[in-house]
């Protein structure tokens, strides 16, 4: 029962960002109260565990900051412009932070491997249908770009990237404990989804993957190389994010328009933020709200994160998120610390950052990384505070046992 709660928990955050028959608007898919269906299954299916949680895990500062976003969040529905469609993304974010607590008790390693098996179906079946010539795997662009099982191209290369790194963090704390790194998966996984990425043609979301895995490679180094690792990251992804996403756009389409028209978004977005500077226009309303504004046209979101919270939430939700931000990070620095052990949360956390510059999904509606990013910041949460209690003699750091314990199936 407990692996099939958390293969339930990974097949509903899959499926909500997975192609699928549209009911009506883009946003409106069948998939909608399937995803909200298994996530109650899992949380009812674990009410014992839910009540056994660490109270410490509770009254961590990542798991109370969110808790009192999610709140501020319903608190805008008071003087939302669209109050019902937000309602209904703040149930389901309320009921996957329940979710994810009932599933805290299970080992990041294993949620590690559970998801690199799930990326491994997706990026089968995508090829599958690739090569057979189904419609359903090319995205809506003239130039073929994978699409796959996903909604779209993008989320494709974001949760192929996702994959790897969790894949990398796994590698890297198998070793650290002293047990079987299984080089020869890992790498036989990370060249498949490379290959997948590089077919979405996900080129900031790409760009953004290779400083995250720097960084996944940074925390994982010791001593003089983490330096070099440092600026390796930098100057080799910092580049490449300038080169495919900055001066390519430029030299192909002949013109000035930068990031992708993202900066046209951007200033149209913050026009309206300064008429609502604190409580903003209510939880999940861009979409609705620009349709209006723009002749029943609007982008997806707003394309950075800060302003999409901006948009929706306000000032206040900006800081409540920020800080809920930098809780997950102190806590993924605190976890290596006195593990021993990379953070899945704090290397996810880099590239969420990096993603929120141009890009939304986190801060809005649950999707495939959020649900992912919330379920192992969670996890190692309570993995930290046990693995210190059976600690003997005031320890501020794991005995090695706690470190096989950690990346080894219970």
């Amino acid at each position: 029962m407990r692996w099939l709660t958390l293969l339930f928990y990974l097949l509903a955050v899959f499926l909500i960002n997975a192609h699928s028959v549209r009911t009506g608007e883009e946003e409106r898919r069948i998939w909608a109260p399937i995803v909200l269906a298994l996530l109650t299954l899992v949380l009812l299916a674990r009410v014992p565990l839910l009540l056994r949680t660490n109270w410490r895990v509770l009254v961590s500062p990542p798991v109370l900051l969110y808790a009192l976003y999610l709140l501020w969040l319903g608190v805008t529905q008071f003087w939302s412009v669209a109050p019902a469609e937000g309602r209904s993304h703040i149930l389901v974010l309320w009921i996957t932070l329940l979710a994810v607590l009932a599933l805290s008790d299970e080992r990041p390693y294993r949620t590690a491997v559970a998801l690199m098996g799930a990326m491994s179906v997706v990026m089968l079946w995508s090829w599958a249908g690739a090569a057979v010539g189904a419609s359903w795997v090319k995205g809506t662009e003239a130039a073929w770009r994978l699409k796959g099982v996903m909604m779209h191209q993008q989320t494709l290369t974001l949760v192929t990237a996702a994959g790897m790194l969790v894949g990398m963090v796994w590698a890297f704390n198998r070793a650290r404990a002293g047990l079987d790194p299984y080089r020869a998966r890992v790498w036989a996984f990370m060249a498949c989804s490379l290959v997948t990425m590089l077919a979405t043609k996900g080129r900031s979301l790409s760009a953004f993957f290779v400083i995250a895995a720097f960084a996944a490679w940074f925390f994982a180094a010791k001593g003089a190389k983490r330096l070099w690792v440092l600026m390796g990251g930098i100057f080799i992804g910092g580049g490449l994010y300038v080169a495919v996403d900055i001066l390519l756009p430029l030299i192909s389409k002949g013109n000035e328009e930068s990031l992708s028209g993202r900066t046209i978004v951007w200033e149209l977005t913050w026009n309206e933020i300064v008429k609502r500077p604190f409580g903003g226009f209510g939880f999940g309303t861009y979409q609705d709200y620009f349709y209006a504004l723009w002749n029943n046209w609007a982008p997806g979101h707003a394309h950075n994160l800060w302003l999409q919270v901006a948009f929706e939430s306000g000032g206040i939700g900006v800081a409540l998120i920020t800080l809920f931000l930098v809780a997950v990070v102190a806590q993924g620095v605190r976890f290596q610390r006195q593990t021993g052990l990379v953070s899945y949360g704090l290397v996810l956390t880099v590239y969420l950052l990096l993603g929120g510059l141009t890009s939304v999904f986190f801060g809005e509606k649950l999707s495939t990384l959020y649900g992912l990013f919330l379920l192992f910041v969670v996890q190692e949460e309570r993995l930290r505070v046990e693995a210190l209690a059976r600690c003997r003699g005031g320890r501020r750091t794991a005995a090695p046992a706690d470190l096989a314990l950690a990346t080894a199936p219970a």
